[in-house]
Protein backbone atom coordinates (compact mmCIF):
# COMPACT_ATOMS: atom_id res chain seq x y z
CA UNK A 1 0.00 0.00 0.00
CA UNK A 2 0.98 3.53 -1.00
CA UNK A 3 1.14 5.57 2.10
CA UNK A 4 -0.19 9.19 1.29
CA UNK A 5 -0.47 12.47 3.55
CA UNK A 6 -2.76 15.27 2.36
CA UNK A 7 -2.07 18.50 4.51
CA UNK A 8 -4.58 21.17 3.56
CA UNK A 9 -3.75 24.88 4.94
CA UNK A 10 -4.44 28.46 4.14
CA UNK A 11 -0.82 30.14 3.21
CA UNK A 12 2.57 29.16 2.36
CA UNK A 13 4.53 28.88 5.55
CA UNK A 14 1.71 27.35 7.84
CA UNK A 15 3.10 24.06 6.73
CA UNK A 16 7.11 24.13 7.57
CA UNK A 17 6.66 26.23 10.73
CA UNK A 18 3.13 24.03 12.00
CA UNK A 19 4.88 20.70 11.03
CA UNK A 20 7.94 20.53 9.07
CA UNK A 21 9.46 18.11 11.05
CA UNK A 22 7.13 15.57 10.54
CA UNK A 23 6.69 16.19 6.95
CA UNK A 24 10.17 15.80 5.94
CA UNK A 25 9.99 12.82 8.25
CA UNK A 26 7.52 10.72 6.77
CA UNK A 27 8.50 12.19 3.43
CA UNK A 28 12.14 10.12 4.33
CA UNK A 29 9.99 6.94 5.16
CA UNK A 30 8.62 6.87 1.22
CA UNK A 31 4.53 8.54 2.13
CA UNK A 32 3.96 11.28 -0.56
CA UNK A 33 2.94 13.86 0.77
CA UNK A 34 0.62 16.62 -1.26
CA UNK A 35 -0.25 20.10 0.24
CA UNK A 36 -3.02 21.86 -0.45
CA UNK A 37 -3.13 25.11 0.52
CA UNK A 38 -5.68 27.90 0.10
CA UNK A 39 -3.98 31.05 -0.86
CA UNK A 40 -0.75 32.41 -2.06
CA UNK A 41 -0.54 35.24 1.04
CA UNK A 42 -1.03 38.46 -1.10
CA UNK A 43 -1.86 40.16 1.94
CA UNK A 44 1.25 39.62 4.31
CA UNK A 45 3.99 41.88 4.99
CA UNK A 46 7.18 42.41 2.35
CA UNK A 47 9.53 42.63 4.56
CA UNK A 48 11.16 44.89 2.42
CA UNK A 49 11.78 42.33 -0.06
CA UNK A 50 9.11 42.70 -2.72
CA UNK A 51 6.54 45.39 -3.94
CA UNK A 52 3.43 44.54 -2.72
CA UNK A 53 2.06 43.31 -5.65
CA UNK A 54 4.62 40.93 -6.16
CA UNK A 55 4.02 39.09 -2.74
CA UNK A 56 2.02 36.56 -4.34
CA UNK A 57 4.22 35.34 -6.46
CA UNK A 58 7.44 35.73 -4.19
CA UNK A 59 5.48 33.62 -1.35
CA UNK A 60 4.30 31.00 -4.07
CA UNK A 61 8.02 30.44 -4.58
CA UNK A 62 9.02 30.43 -1.35
CA UNK A 63 6.44 27.46 -1.02
CA UNK A 64 8.21 25.81 -3.63
CA UNK A 65 11.76 25.82 -2.57
CA UNK A 66 10.43 24.85 0.86
CA UNK A 67 8.38 21.78 -0.75
CA UNK A 68 11.34 20.82 -2.04
CA UNK A 69 13.19 20.75 0.75
CA UNK A 70 10.74 18.99 3.19
CA UNK A 71 10.57 16.22 0.10
CA UNK A 72 6.83 17.43 -0.35
CA UNK A 73 5.82 15.59 -3.87
CA UNK A 74 2.85 18.08 -4.90
CA UNK A 75 1.61 21.43 -3.96
CA UNK A 76 -2.00 22.48 -5.14
CA UNK A 77 -2.79 26.11 -4.68
CA UNK A 78 -7.03 26.87 -4.40
CA UNK A 79 -6.42 30.11 -6.08
CA UNK A 80 -8.31 32.18 -3.14
CA UNK A 81 -6.79 35.38 -2.02
CA UNK A 82 -4.99 36.12 1.35
CA UNK A 83 -8.17 37.00 4.13
CA UNK A 84 -10.63 36.36 2.07
CA UNK A 85 -10.95 32.55 2.44
CA UNK A 86 -14.13 33.06 4.69
CA UNK A 87 -15.43 34.57 2.18
CA UNK A 88 -14.98 32.39 -0.45
CA UNK A 89 -17.94 30.52 -2.20
CA UNK A 90 -18.26 27.66 0.16
CA UNK A 91 -19.58 24.85 -2.33
CA UNK A 92 -16.75 25.99 -4.54
CA UNK A 93 -14.14 25.66 -2.09
CA UNK A 94 -15.18 22.48 -0.44
CA UNK A 95 -15.98 20.88 -3.91
CA UNK A 96 -12.37 21.62 -4.77
CA UNK A 97 -11.28 19.74 -1.70
CA UNK A 98 -13.59 16.91 -2.59
CA UNK A 99 -12.13 16.49 -5.76
CA UNK A 100 -8.26 15.98 -4.54
CA UNK A 101 -9.57 14.00 -1.19
CA UNK A 102 -11.11 11.32 -3.91
CA UNK A 103 -7.81 11.87 -6.20
CA UNK A 104 -5.03 11.29 -3.40
CA UNK A 105 -7.27 9.00 -1.39
CA UNK A 106 -5.06 9.63 1.87
CA UNK A 107 -4.87 7.43 4.60
CA UNK A 108 -4.02 10.17 7.01
CA UNK A 109 -5.22 14.28 6.64
CA UNK A 110 -3.72 17.02 8.57
CA UNK A 111 -4.99 20.53 8.95
CA UNK A 112 -5.57 23.30 11.47
CA UNK A 113 -7.84 22.72 14.53
CA UNK A 114 -10.82 24.43 15.76
CA UNK A 115 -8.56 26.89 17.17
CA UNK A 116 -7.28 27.68 14.03
CA UNK A 117 -3.20 27.22 15.74
CA UNK A 118 -2.93 30.97 15.62
CA UNK A 119 -6.35 32.25 15.15
CA UNK A 120 -6.30 33.58 11.91
CA UNK A 121 -9.95 34.02 9.99
CA UNK A 122 -8.52 31.95 7.16
CA UNK A 123 -7.24 28.95 9.38
CA UNK A 124 -10.48 28.60 11.15
CA UNK A 125 -12.05 28.66 7.19
CA UNK A 126 -9.86 26.23 6.03
CA UNK A 127 -10.51 23.88 9.24
CA UNK A 128 -14.29 23.89 8.62
CA UNK A 129 -14.37 23.65 4.68
CA UNK A 130 -11.88 20.56 5.56
CA UNK A 131 -13.85 18.92 7.81
CA UNK A 132 -17.10 19.74 5.40
CA UNK A 133 -15.30 18.03 2.53
CA UNK A 134 -13.85 15.08 4.59
CA UNK A 135 -17.22 14.16 5.65
CA UNK A 136 -18.78 14.80 1.83
CA UNK A 137 -15.96 12.91 0.09
CA UNK A 138 -17.29 9.32 1.35
CA UNK A 139 -21.05 10.19 0.00
CA UNK A 140 -22.13 8.55 -3.14
CA UNK A 141 -22.79 12.25 -4.34
CA UNK A 142 -21.80 13.84 -7.82
CA UNK A 143 -19.49 10.65 -9.03
CA UNK A 144 -18.06 12.91 -11.49
CA UNK A 145 -15.79 14.13 -8.94
CA UNK A 146 -14.22 11.24 -8.10
CA UNK A 147 -15.00 7.92 -6.16
CA UNK A 148 -16.47 8.17 -2.32
CA UNK A 149 -13.72 7.96 -0.22
CA UNK A 150 -14.02 7.79 3.58
CA UNK A 151 -10.66 8.86 5.31
CA UNK A 152 -9.22 6.86 7.58
CA UNK A 153 -7.54 9.78 9.93
CA UNK A 154 -7.93 13.26 10.65
CA UNK A 155 -5.66 15.33 12.53
CA UNK A 156 -5.13 18.80 13.35
CA UNK A 157 -2.00 20.47 14.41
CA UNK A 158 -1.40 21.30 17.82
CA UNK A 159 0.81 24.32 18.08
CA UNK A 160 3.79 23.30 20.45
CA UNK A 161 4.79 26.60 20.98
CA UNK A 162 1.44 28.30 22.55
CA UNK A 163 0.27 25.72 24.31
CA UNK A 164 0.49 24.47 28.38
CA UNK A 165 2.73 21.32 28.57
CA UNK A 166 -0.97 19.60 30.57
CA UNK A 167 -2.61 20.66 26.62
CA UNK A 168 0.21 19.37 25.07
CA UNK A 169 -0.09 15.88 26.83
CA UNK A 170 -3.54 15.82 25.58
CA UNK A 171 -2.50 15.18 22.13
CA UNK A 172 -2.98 12.00 20.64
CA UNK A 173 0.04 12.30 18.61
CA UNK A 174 3.36 13.19 20.02
CA UNK A 175 6.09 12.75 16.78
CA UNK A 176 9.63 12.75 17.07
CA UNK A 177 11.28 15.15 14.92
CA UNK A 178 15.13 15.49 16.08
CA UNK A 179 16.68 14.27 13.40
CA UNK A 180 14.82 16.17 11.19
CA UNK A 181 15.05 19.54 12.70
CA UNK A 182 17.56 21.08 10.72
CA UNK A 183 15.03 20.46 7.53
CA UNK A 184 12.37 21.98 9.87
CA UNK A 185 14.40 25.14 10.19
CA UNK A 186 15.68 25.27 6.51
CA UNK A 187 12.14 25.32 5.16
CA UNK A 188 11.37 27.82 7.16
CA UNK A 189 14.34 29.87 6.10
CA UNK A 190 13.15 29.51 2.89
CA UNK A 191 10.01 31.76 3.77
CA UNK A 192 12.32 34.97 3.39
CA UNK A 193 9.10 37.03 3.68
CA UNK A 194 7.76 35.45 6.95
CA UNK A 195 10.75 37.64 9.12
CA UNK A 196 8.31 38.69 11.78
CA UNK A 197 7.11 35.34 12.45
CA UNK A 198 10.76 33.46 12.14
CA UNK A 199 11.37 36.41 15.13
CA UNK A 200 9.27 35.48 17.22
CA UNK A 201 9.80 32.01 17.33
CA UNK A 202 13.97 32.86 17.34
CA UNK A 203 12.42 34.77 21.15
CA UNK A 204 11.21 31.84 22.67
CA UNK A 205 12.66 30.24 25.80
CA UNK A 206 15.15 27.89 25.32
CA UNK A 207 13.13 25.10 26.56
CA UNK A 208 10.26 26.00 23.94
CA UNK A 209 13.16 26.36 21.47
CA UNK A 210 14.11 22.46 22.34
CA UNK A 211 10.45 21.18 22.41
CA UNK A 212 9.58 23.21 18.58
CA UNK A 213 12.60 21.09 17.11
CA UNK A 214 12.20 18.03 18.83
CA UNK A 215 8.52 17.20 18.75
CA UNK A 216 5.37 17.61 16.96
CA UNK A 217 1.97 17.25 18.18
CA UNK A 218 -1.57 16.41 16.65
CA UNK A 219 -5.57 15.47 17.65
CA UNK A 220 -7.07 12.87 16.09
CA UNK A 221 -10.70 13.79 15.02
CA UNK A 222 -12.54 10.88 16.39
CA UNK A 223 -15.86 11.91 14.27
CA UNK A 224 -14.12 12.23 11.11
CA UNK A 225 -11.51 9.37 11.08
CA UNK A 226 -12.86 5.50 10.62
CA UNK A 227 -9.54 5.01 13.01
CA UNK A 228 -8.84 7.72 14.86
CA UNK A 229 -5.82 6.24 17.80
CA UNK A 230 -2.99 7.20 19.57
CA UNK A 231 0.64 7.47 19.28
CA UNK A 232 4.13 8.40 18.11
CA UNK A 233 3.16 7.63 14.46
CA UNK A 234 0.23 8.89 12.03
CA UNK A 235 0.21 5.95 10.42
CA UNK A 236 -0.38 3.70 13.07
CA UNK A 237 -2.79 1.01 12.37
CA UNK A 238 -3.73 1.95 9.29
CA UNK A 239 -1.44 -0.68 7.60
CA UNK A 240 -4.66 -2.93 6.25
CA UNK A 241 -6.70 0.39 5.18
CA UNK A 242 -7.97 -0.44 1.68
CA UNK A 243 -8.79 1.69 -1.27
Amino acid sequence: MTKQMLLIFAHPDDESFALGGTIAKYADQGVTITLVTATKGEAGKVAEICKPEELGQIREQELMRAAKVLGIARVIFLGYRDKEVPIAPPLEIVEKIIRIIREVRPQVIITFGADGSSGHRDHLAMHHFTKAAIQLAQEPIEPEWGKPYALPRLCYVRPGWRLEADKLQEANYKIAISPWAERKWRAILEHQTQQGSRLKFEGLEETQKQNYLSQEYFQADPALSAFPGKGTDLFQGLERVED
